[in-house]
């Protein structure tokens, strides 16, 4: 939930317990070369090839392989709202990538990219590109999250600048987190106002400012191969009529008349700029507790789009009903699916059940948060103590990285260390990949130091004994493949 708080809840219509979770590449290779017939050949790299696309729920790159990602979240919710202002630096990068993981969800914040109307400040977009830099020379990919918690800094925590705030007088009852959603009039007014796209200062109606902002961000990123997708509005609040969203069914209107009409603004806005990169919708806030569906359309009606949803539900129990309403969003659709945001805890009981049952839903994911979860400072390096190493241990997992076809089963056991994956040796869509092309498995040292053996079903290993990214072709002509790696020396 992109908060820093533990996680609280109330009591709400007799069932629902508004629970907020606390929170919150230099891609090397090319997926096709020419000897004069553009016959594609064998990818090599383990890294994606740029630029990742979908094929229905499935994340793919360039040379069509299937991406299983293992992120982290990285969202500065105070001025001068980047990163690096608190940091996160080159040592933070390094860290993320030895210990496997792949992408990194970069807040950015509307207060710092247009801190007054109609004015991009180009030195913020200066310091977040800066940041993907850092990230892309690690072979990490990066969701640029335009991010919010309670509206904005003046009523609620961040996101929105002051200037955009429009609450019609409704009273500001100063609720902290997680309630002020339910219980403070003047941010629901606020997020109505969005949504009615009222004429903000110098007339100019509030989507229109947005998609001013998100073009800006576009412009700046469209060429930057690291760049996963956008993630066009973190957590958003239906308004002052929300009731209708407890329903087991969602709020079909509400999504439509409010999500999908603002959606269609920021993907136009977008693609007027940038027609590479993935565009992510999220649904309501309230879809995250796993007691209501969403019905919103693909993000303008964008084939290159998908879901970044968030699992935070009100109990253990409920935890699969999130990912398996995100499931059927994919399957009526067809757009691609992310967990932009899951965890805000330092339980390494909690982090293990989630990211277990992730493997099981075959969903990619984001952890929430880098700061505050894996180390507790970003002013001091990513080691010993200034690790919470109960979470870092639980949260470090042997997961596939690229797959040159589809997965059918992924799991690690925590206790045994033993990594299991399957997968079918047609890509989504049913293409089978030039022989020689590899599939990659993130292996981190910290979990197999002192090496690992690997088990290959119609495939064969062609990285070196213990290398921290495994690699494997598959054996022609076979349907299926599998890998099962344990801890151990070759």
């Amino acid at each position: 939930m992109a908060h820093l708080s533990a996680v609280s809840a109330v009591g709400l219509k007799g069932w629902l317990l508004v629970s907020f979770a606390s929170l919150v590449i230099v891609l090397a290779g090319s997926c096709r070369a020419s000897s004069g017939d553009d016959t594609p050949r064998a990818v090599t790299n383990p890294f994606p090839v740029a630029p990742v696309s979908h094929e229905g729920r499935w994340l793919t790159d360039a040379a069509g392989r299937v991406l299983f990602l293992h992120g982290v979240n990285m969202v500065s919710k105070e001025a001068p709202y980047y990163p690096a202002a608190f940091g996160f630096d080159d040592a933070d990068a390094a860290w993320l990538a030895e210990n496997g993981f792949d992408v990194v969800r970069l807040g950015v914040m509307m207060t710092g990219l247009m801190p007054q109307p109609g004015a991009i400040d180009e030195s913020y977009l200066d310091h977040l590109a800066n940041t993907v830099t850092v990230l892309a020379s690690h072979h990490l990919l990066v969701l640029l999250d335009l991010h919010q918690d309670g509206w904005g800094p003046s009523i609620g925590d961040d996101g929105f600048p002051g200037w955009m705030t429009l609450t019609n007088g409704a009273e500001h009852t100063r609720t902290g987190f997680p309630l002020y959603y339910v219980t403070n009039p003047a941010i629901q007014a606020a997020f109505q106002s969005f949504w009615d796209d009222l004429q903000g200062p110098g007339g100019a109606p509030l989507q229109t400012q947005y998609a001013a902002m998100v073009t800006a961000l576009a412009r700046r990123f469209a060429d930057e191969d690291a760049v996963l997708g956008y993630d066009l509005l973190n957590e958003p609040w239906p308004g002052v009529a929300w009731q209708p969203c407890l329903d087991p069914v969602g709020c079909p209107a509400l999504d439509r008349e409010e999500l999908d009409a603002f959606y269609e603004v920021a993907d136009r806005a977008i693609r007027s700029v940038d027609r590479k990169h993935l565009v992510f919708g999220e649904p309501f806030v309230l879809f995250n507790f796993g007691r209501s569906r969403t019905s919103i359309a693909l993000p303008g009606g964008d084939n290159a789009s998908g879901l970044a949803f968030h699992v935070y539900p009100l109990t253990a129990a409920a935890e699969p009903a999130v990912v398996a309403n995100a499931i059927a969003w994919s399957n009526a659709t067809h757009g691609a699916l992310l967990v932009g945001e899951w965890g805000a805890t330092t339980d390494p009981a909690q982090i293990t059940r989630e990211a277990d049952m992730f493997d099981q839903a075959l969903t990619p994911w984001i952890f929430w948060a880098y700061h505050n979860r894996v180390v507790k400072s970003l002013s001091q390096p990513p080691a010993g103590a200034n690790l919470n190493t109960a979470a870092v241990e639980a949260l470090v997992r042997p997961h596939p990285l690229a797959v040159a076809g589809t997965p059918t089963r992924v799991s690690f056991d925590a206790k045994t260390r033993t990594l299991s994956v399957a997968w079918s040796n047609t890509v989504p869509g049913g293409r089978v990949l030039p022989e020689g092309t590899v599939s990659s498995f993130e292996l981190p040292r910290s979990v197999y130091p002192e090496g690992y053996r690997v088990t290959a079903t119609n495939a064969t290993v062609v990285s070196a004994p213990g290398a921290p990214i495994l690699t494997v072709t598959t054996v022609a002509g076979r349907q299926t493949s599998a890998i099962n790696v344990v801890p151990g020396s070759n």
